[in-house]
């Protein structure tokens, strides 16, 4: 989207739409980091099997598994405004629900399946919103840099500030993060209406008739499985996102049952993530401008699966946290990056479908990768589901670099 003649520039330099994206952007994620940091402090509070840890994670990311294909045709046909605003909306009520429920002391572990589960349904919806909205305010040569601004947000809100902040929160009342949280994605609402609306383009079949939701729940997935690019490198981040959520999973208990640190650890180790992620999203587009982005992601695949074994090493608290910060920085790669292949290869009637479909295959390894690491942690270690998780990393290191041999040049 162009900016009208005369009007003034937003700081972003992408116009003032996009500035209040980034703005949204901002607010809700300010409040998940809140959330990421308490969720797993609440379950192991509540719990002390690693299985039903992990489990709460794998409830995150199980509606990818089944409500995913039903998202994507919802984003791809409605006004994506509105829908931002509604499901921002019910997600801010439901999280005051759980803190209201963990102020009442009727908490049980039940709960944080069931409200991690209704959280995710409103990110399939909000998430590939954002990524179908961005193309329409920026042009094709600016997705590396504002893809790259939108991450670089997300990771300091979501670990740097949201992480320590969310923590410190539950030390001080169990209930306070959850309760800002829903707030948060309530205050979001402002910046995200002043977004343009779309009109959404439903191309007719040769009989000049709209195809129907269930011709189009497949759209998505027929896309991608049919991409010569898209296909393999979707693959590749399916089985290395394994290894990310046996990582992420369990790491709430390697910080307090076997370092036995302070509560407030655990968000100082997402801090550090956030801030290795923060500087590597930011300088992402120049090092694919200077590298390929074949090199580019593959060297930061391949950082994330060092930093994940050290972590699993790691006899200090500061050894974790600098193993983090790397895990951090390779990250902050692979989404600032990543995010933009289904951007380039897709029209953007399709985006949201397609958008929907990566992420339900990559979410679904989440699953996956959550639950084995849980199961190896209660069978051998915590500490071997580290080396579980470095492996799932280490062979999608591989498939992503052989993904780029079927790389396409956008139209």
């Amino acid at each position: 989207m162009k900016q009208a003649a005369g009007e003034p520039q937003a700081d972003t330099g992408l116009g003032p739409a996009f500035s209040a994206l980034l703005q949204a952007t901002f607010i809700t994620n300010l409040g998940d980091g809140m959330r990421l940091a308490a969720l797993p402090l609440l379950a192991a509070s509540l719990t002390s099997s690693p299985l039903l840890v992990s489990g709460v994670v794998a409830a995150q990311f199980l509606p990818w598994t089944t409500f995913a294909p039903f998202g994507g045709v919802i984003v791809d046909r409605a006004d994506r405004r509105g829908l931002i605003v509604v499901t921002q909306a019910w997600r801010g009520t439901v999280m005051a629900g759980l803190g209201l429920a963990v102020l009442g002391d009727v908490v049980e572990v039940w709960h944080l399946f069931v409200v991690a589960f209704v959280i995710t349904a409103g990110e399939i919806l909000v998430d590939p919103s954002v990524v179908a909205t961005v193309p329409t305010l920026v042009p094709p040569t600016q997705l590396d840099r504002a893809n790259g601004q939108i991450s670089s947000v997300e990771i300091v809100t979501n670990n740097f500030v949201g992480g320590p902040v969310g923590a410190a929160a539950f030390g001080l009342a169990p209930w306070l993060p959850f309760v800002v949280d829903g707030s948060t994605y309530l205050v979001s609402i402002l910046p995200f209406r002043r977004l343009p609306a779309n009109e959404p383009k439903r191309k007719a079949n040769p009989a000049g008739a709209i195809p129907s939701v269930r011709a189009e729940l497949g759209a998505g997935l027929r896309w991608i499985q049919r991409h010569p690019f898209l296909r393999p490198v979707t693959l590749a981040m399916a089985v290395f996102h394994i290894g990310t959520a046996g990582a992420f999973s369990l790491l709430i208990l390697l910080v307090i049952d076997v370092l036995e640190a302070p509560e407030i650890m655990f968000g100082v180790v997402l801090a550090a993530a956030a801030a290795g992620a923060t500087l590597a999203s930011l300088v992402a587009a120049r090092l694919v401008d200077r590298f390929s982005r074949r090199s580019v992601q593959t060297v930061a695949a391949l950082i994330t699966t060092l930093s994940v074994i050290g972590a699993g090493l790691a006899q200090t608290q500061s050894q974790l946290v600098v193993a983090w910060i790397a895990n951090g920085a390779g990250g902050g790669v692979l989404l600032a990056i990543g995010r933009g292949f289904v951007q380039r290869h897709t029209p953007n009637d399709l985006i949201g479908r397609a958008a929907i479909a990566t992420r339900m295959i990559t979410r679904t390894s989440f699953v996956v990768g959550a639950l084995a690491a849980g199961s190896v942690a209660t069978a051998f270690s915590i500490r071997w589901s580290f080396v579980m998780a470095s492996g799932f990393h280490l062979v999608g290191s591989a498939l992503l670099w052989r993904s780029f041999d079927h790389e396409l040049t956008p139209a």
